[in-house]
């Protein structure tokens, strides 16, 4: 584990398939306001050229000049051609490793590894984007083994080399001394089948759970991402106009003026069809083959069909355990669990880790008890006050009734907008309902609504910051906003509570003070 090694030579292309999608908005921004100038199609295709050569030249350097190092205790980075850059990764610092495949890398039969550490500041994540698997599976079980107290044996074959330049880098390949040409013994033959015994011990799987066909339908048809998906649509259909010819778009919006309101109303529903459609297939290949194993102290998760994406994480390293129930699965007493950890997460997920896509609610304290059994509780929620019911009904129904006036006065139909007060009405009382507090000897819960149920599981020991406010209008009832932060990314992750008491903050300042707990 000693020499300096290069990705494969498809980084290259992947690199330069990254650096495309970085400057496609530039490229639109030329072709579009590019047209008004008096330029010719062959400084277009000078241009379009220069750029595809720099972004191809740029993808080789990035490759050729990017060397890694798997050490003992620690990953050893070099990069760069005019700026050189060291990088050194304990593994005493990693907080998960993700091991992906998108389409492209397979096509190569390649793999990406991911590496999220603490602290990492402005680089709080760190990949290599080309690797064989069988690769990408030793750096990983290297980074995750556990740390063995050194013997006299290891510690007289060990000579650390720290290369200054790159000639010496080259040199690390070849063997310093007549001891190691010498190493192979048959006591090393035996040590390294102990070795491999103890490796398939540790590879026993503590605890194994599969998302299963029926789960993985029943997530897809349950999906909340439909309103994401029909914005989507309805984007694209608002571009038409620029591209449908002058007599194509009188037409069409004639059409509409002459239609009725229930063809209109039936177009509407086709669109939000075809959009839980595509979050029905894009759910589904997500989260296709989704595994879930707890092996010692990590937790390993696969999933996806065609970017299949392999995590680990550490159990003592995660910060939070959130349940989401959207008001579909609410109907079929299902929920989605999440974990924040101080390697923070993926986008598409909040900056979290989902650590099940889809339970029975009564099976969510056996799974953590199981994965995180410091999360495995079930806690007795208290209640907001009453006063918080107004606050929580105001504040959704009078931007909905305004809406409805401006939407009446300004379209034929608008008055039908006047629902939408009652719905945004009857959603703060559903907030309301919902919401709720719960405190015990080391952990902090938290119950909230926006259109899905929240719980979140928030340790003591956990907690960074708590804090609270109070607007104008709080203060009539006494209320306040409750704030509480834990450690995910490099800027953490803040859980609030919208009008609580008096007595329930002063309550939370108190379980979580330092001095309260000292006189305790």
């Amino acid at each position: 584990m000693n020499s300096w090694k290069r990705q494969h030579p498809a980084a290259i292309f992947i690199s330069f398939l990254s650096s495309l999608k970085e400057i496609v908005v530039s490229l639109i921004a030329v072709l579009i306001f590019g047209q008004t100038q008096a330029y010719t199609s062959l400084f277009y295709l000078i241009f379009f050229s220069a750029i595809l050569f720099i972004a191809l030249y740029s993808g080789f350097v990035s490759w050729w000049k990017f060397y890694y190092n798997l050490q003992e205790e620690e990953l050893l980075i070099k990069k760069g051609l005019i700026f050189r850059k060291n990088r050194f990764i304990r593994k005493d610092r990693i907080q998960s490793i993700d091991i992906n495949a998108n389409i492209i890398q397979r096509l190569f039969r390649l793999v990406e590894l991911r590496i999220e550490t603490a602290g990492g500041g402005s680089e709080p994540e760190f990949s290599l984007v080309a690797l064989k698997r069988e690769e990408a599976q030793k750096i990983k079980k290297q980074l995750l083994k556990k740390k063995t107290p050194p013997t006299s044996h290891t510690m007289d074959q060990e000579h650390p080399v720290s290369p200054s330049s790159h000639d010496e880098v080259e040199g690390m390949l070849i063997p310093d001394d007549d001891h190691d040409s010498h190493d192979v013994t048959p006591q090393t033959i035996v040590s390294d089948d102990l070795i491999e015994e103890r490796e398939e011990v540790e590879e026993q799987v503590d605890f194994k759970w599969e998302l299963g066909t029926r789960r993985l339908i029943l997530a897809a048809l349950t999906s909340s991402g439909v309103g994401i998906a029909a914005t989507f649509l309805a984007a694209v259909v608002s571009q038409l106009p620029q591209l449908l010819p002058e007599w194509l778009l009188d037409h069409v919006i004639g059409w509409f003026v002459h239609s009725s309101i229930l063809l209109i109303a039936s177009l509407l529903l086709v669109i939000l069809f075809t959009a839980w459609l595509f979050t029905l297939v894009g759910t589904m290949l997500k989260y296709g083959y989704f595994i879930l194993k707890k092996q010692g102290n990590d937790i390993h998760i696969s999933r996806g069909v065609l970017e299949q994406r392999q995590l680990t994480l550490n159990a003592a390293r995660i910060t939070g355990v959130r349940l989401v129930q959207s008001p579909m699965r609410q109907l079929f007493n299902v929920v989605s669990i999440y974990v924040e950890s101080a390697g923070g997460g993926t986008k598409d997920e909040d900056l979290s880790t989902i650590l099940v896509p889809l339970c029975k609610r009564n099976e969510v304290k056996y799974i953590l008890e199981q994965t995180v059994p410091e999360f495995a509780i079930s806690p007795n929620y208290e209640s907001l006050p009453k006063e918080s019911l107004r606050r929580y009904m105001i504040r959704l129904a009078i931007p909905s009734l305004i809406v409805a006036a401006v939407t009446t006065y300004y379209l034929p139909y608008g008055w039908l907008a006047f629902v939408l007060p009652i719905v945004g009405a009857s959603i703060g009382f559903a907030q309301f309902k919902t919401a709720g507090i719960c405190h015990n000897e080391y952990m902090l819960c938290l119950k909230t609504r926006t259109i899905a149920k929240t719980e979140v599981y928030l340790p003591k020991k956990r907690i960074q910051d708590m804090s609270s406010s109070q607007h104008p209008l709080q203060k009539l009832d006494n209320l306040h906003t409750l704030s509480v932060s834990v450690l995910t990314t490099v800027l953490g992750k803040t859980f609030t509570m919208r009008h609580v008491s008096h007595e329930q903050m002063e309550k939370s300042y108190g379980w979580y003070s330092y001095e309260e707990t000292k006189r305790e």
